[in-house]
């Protein structure tokens, strides 16, 4: 008996570490032409789409999709998200193979699906900042705030602060936008300190001067009243101390990474140690790995506490050959700093509007072992 094609939840946590969404039962014809396209660089996004549904915007089309990667299977294929599936929160998944060219069975498999919230779940809590280095620059340029749960927009510039060497909060240092910076899952929140005051050019920064002092100990403050997607408050409240150091106003030099490359053969991660940190958020998508064909080598990335160590272990071993490290021209280091200039740079007429986006390449090469 041939089984139908399926969309569904899968909850394998043990073996995937996420809830995530996958299409089984399917045509073997079908898995390899989705293989052979993802081989040759087109991306499974078009083909399985997971979306958020609000209700004040229930065409899912409308929204960016979640973001995550793809897993071709032995007869079918699975999205696994970037972070993972807020419970409580309702998603709409799609399964289309039509724009990458097959005409075949199935041509449109749908699920709508949230993930259960249970009663007795812990409080809220936020799980970590970054830059997570108790010592940070003069210049920095963001924090990353993040949370255990899905929490509630407009509660941060009443409960986020920044608290100076006084022990009051320093006033006029950190950047309030209209619309407070969470990503989709509303589970990471950008708190930017002033740019304005950062850029030594700037009006702000010649009549403030810069929002932090060489020297000093600052703490960033998250009081607990911040309120979660049910309207509960925090655990408790969270303080991130820190020290203020120079400030780093160089672009980042590719050239000074240190490059570890794994054994052959084996499923060790290469890493890459940095001289400063770098982005935490921009870091989980700013650097990938091909291979000799110009294909993204599939697998997991993890970045050490600190921001100093990225490492990415592949999904299958390593195999003898040329492969390139690219590195986005949209990475930064903590203060803003890019491949391609400084944060604070003075402003070229002519250039400014100019966006450039060269990205940068580290060839390695593994060899088979010799006994």
């Amino acid at each position: 008996m041939t089984l139908e094609p399926t969309l569904r939840v899968d909850d394998d946590t043990q073996q995937i570490g996420t809830a995530c969404v996958g299409v089984h039962n399917l045509d073997p014809d079908l898995v390899e032409f989705l293989g052979e396209r993802q081989r040759t660089g087109h991306l499974l996004q078009s083909v399985l789409r997971v979306g958020v549904i609000e209700s004040e915007m229930p065409d899912c089309d409308e929204l960016p999709d979640v973001l995550g990667r793809y897993q071709i299977l032995e007869a079918g294929v699975r999205f696994i998200p970037r972070f993972a599936f807020e419970p409580g929160v309702r998603y709409r998944a799609s399964f289309d193979p039509r724009p990458l060219g097959w005409a075949g069975h199935p041509n449109v498999l749908t699920l709508e699906f949230s993930l259960p919230n249970p009663t007795d779940a812990e409080p809220t809590s936020v799980t970590d900042v970054f830059p997570s280095a108790d010592v940070l620059p003069e210049n920095l340029l963001r924090f990353y705030v993040c949370f255990s749960r899905a929490m509630q927009r407009g509660w941060g510039e009443q409960q986020i602060s920044l608290i100076g060497p006084d022990g009051r909060p320093a006033p006029d240092v950190l950047y309030r936008p209209p619309l407070e910076l969470w990503d989709r899952s509303m589970r990471y929140l950008t708190v930017l300190l002033d740019p304005g005051r950062l850029k030594r050019w700037a009006g702000p920064n010649r009549e403030l001067g810069p929002p932090l002092k060489p020297g000093q100990r600052y703490v960033l403050a998250i009081g607990s009243e911040m309120v979660d997607s049910s309207g509960r408050p925090l655990r408790q409240n969270f303080h991130k101390p820190f020290v203020v150091a120079k400030a780093v106003r160089q672009p980042i030099a590719v050239l000074h990474w240190k490059v570890l490359p794994p054994a052959t053969k084996s499923r060790q991660p290469l890493s890459i140690l940095f001289p400063r940190p770098l982005d935490w958020a921009l870091l989980w998508h700013a650097i990938t790995v091909v291979g000799d064909g110009e294909l993204p080598i599939p697998g997991r990335i993890s970045i050490d506490r600190g921001e100093r160590r990225w490492s990415f272990t592949p999904a299958a071993p390593w195999a003898a050959g040329r492969y390139s490290i690219r590195v986005s021209s949209d990475l930064e280091d903590v203060c803003g700093n890019s491949v391609l200039a400084a944060f604070d740079r003075p402003l070229r007429p002519g250039h400014d509007l100019t966006v450039e986006t060269v990205n940068c390449s580290i060839p390695f090469e593994l060899t088979d072992s010799v006994n």
